[in-house]
């Protein structure tokens, strides 16, 4: 049937809106197909993430202090949640959808789906109970469809809101970092301008809802507020330049509207919480040996006052790259001299040397040429406490080194051992030596055995 401006549907038939360029329906057909070829795709592809996100987290994090070390973390936290828990549900996606061809497949093969009075070893109670449970093939396969488009779509709501709060919370830290630049007290003054901002952001954020709830009331009374409706108006117009609404809302709002509504934002919100946790739990894995041990006997105190391969260079592996430890070469030394490498960490020396070393000008080496290197060596070396089998070793002839082998800077020296007789010997160090037990600027102390192996003479054993 047509009509001058066209064909007309039969009734019953799809009519796409005039307004619309997208045929749902048919789009509908293919959509099983682009969510498994998307989850296919990013599912493994996001595991490999969270391994480089954290290496080049752990090679920058040493060289920054302050609100860039924050930024750096809460980058890093975010991308390693993402990613594993993206990689997450799109495992469960495809385990899903996997579950989903099956059941198209039994039902393809059998039409007549389950035959309930041909179960053996069922009674009448189990097969009325599971049959209610259960149901016709048919309906378990929708419920599976749903499952799985549900949680593709959740999954993309997750990555959309981690992506834009990372991208917003670095982009605040930076600004923040640049007023305490132009103020003079970075840090202080940073952290005081991104309380604010996030305060004005809760602050903001509550006044709609609770502006509603007043319109609302005026309403009900017979009155209007028109200040109150403009100003709700102004909020939502500034979250929505802050926040990419257009982007995010149409996947959350008919999520939250087709699902149980406190649910589905309690499970958004723990999500996202939990999903900050990766990076710390990444950390703690680099950090200590084992996360599950039973090591009753040799203990990790054993261990501090034993050997810790992490001092040795020749022993250092990439599971070693948060352990920024005094190191020397090897655990057994043969030459006249043991070179010994201090590393510099700003994060941590930086306080301390602002408090210690008064030759610095506003907490920063403003020296040229050499005098520059005899500050850094004067000041970082006023830090550690050093002694060899319980003699003091000087620093004064240590040099400012940087070490691109291993993402550190520091200082290098060269202690004379030739008149140590062979055999084992201690090295002992200590940051902050009158520190207290705990806080950032705890004395630290650090332990390394190695073994003096002098070269014989030939000409003597000839002899």
């Amino acid at each position: 049937m047509s009509s001058p401006d066209g064909p007309v549907p039969a009734p019953g038939d799809a009519v796409t809106p005039p307004t619309s360029r997208v045929a749902f329906e048919r789009l509908r057909e293919r959509t099983d197909e682009l969510e498994l070829i998307v989850s296919g795709l990013l599912a493994f592809a996001l595991l490999t993430v969270p391994g480089r996100a954290f290496e080049a987290w752990a090679a920058n994090t040493v060289h920054v202090e302050g609100v860039f070390e924050m930024a750096l973390w809460f980058g890093f936290a975010t991308v390693v949640g993402l990613s594993w828990s993206l990689a997450f549900a799109f495992m469960i996606h495809l385990a899903i959808r996997g579950y989903w061809v099956a059941l198209i497949g039994l039902k393809s093969t059998f039409p007549d789906g389950i035959h309930w009075d041909r179960i053996p070893l069922m009674g009448p109670v189990s097969r009325a109970f599971h049959r209610e449970r259960v149901g016709d093939l048919g309906s378990v396969i929708d419920r599976a469809d749903r499952a799985a488009s549900m949680l593709f779509a959740m999954a993309i709501l997750l990555a959309l809101s981690l992506v834009w709060v990372t991208v917003l919370a670095v982009g605040m830290i930076l600004v923040a970092a640049l007023f305490g630049a132009v103020l003079g007290d970075m840090d202080r003054i940073a952290r005081i301008v991104l309380f604010l901002a996030y305060a004005m952001f809760m602050v903001f954020g509550m006044l709609p809802y609770v502006a509603e709830k007043y319109l609302a009331r005026q309403a009900r009374e017979g009155r209007t507020a028109p200040r109150v409706e403009r100003l709700v108006q102004g909020i939502l117009r500034v979250y929505s330049f802050v926040i990419p609404q257009r982007l995010i809302l149409p996947v959350q709002l008919t999520l939250q509207s087709n699902l149980p509504g406190r649910g589905f934002m309690a499970v958004y919100v723990l999500v996202i919480m939990f999903a900050m946790v990766f990076g710390g739990l990444q950390i703690a894995s680099s950090s200590n040996f084992s996360m599950l041990h039973r090591y009753d006997v040799l203990t990790a105190e054993a261990v501090d006052h034993g050997m810790t391969g992490a001092h040795y260079e020749d022993m250092r592996a990439d599971d070693d790259v948060l352990l920024r430890y005094p190191m020397i070469p090897s655990d057994r030394i043969s030459g006249s001299h043991l070179r010994l490498f201090i590393p510099h960490q700003p994060q941590r020396d930086n306080v301390l040397a602002r408090e210690r070393c008064d030759a610095l000008v506003d907490g920063a080496n403003r020296a040229k040429g050499d005098d520059a290197a005899a500050l850094a060596v004067d000041c970082l070396s006023s830090l550690w406490t050093v002694t060899l089998d319980g003699r003091p070793v000087p620093l004064d002839d240590f040099l400012p080194i940087e070490r691109r082998d291993l993402h550190l800077r520091g200082l290098v020296g060269y202690v004379a051992i030739a008149d140590l007789p062979p055999g084992r010997h201690d090295l002992r160090l200590a940051w902050n030596e009158a520190g207290d037990a705990k806080g950032q600027l705890r004395r630290r102390d650090f332990r390394i055995p190695f073994w003096f192996t002098p070269a014989m003479n030939r000409d003597a054993i000839g002899d």
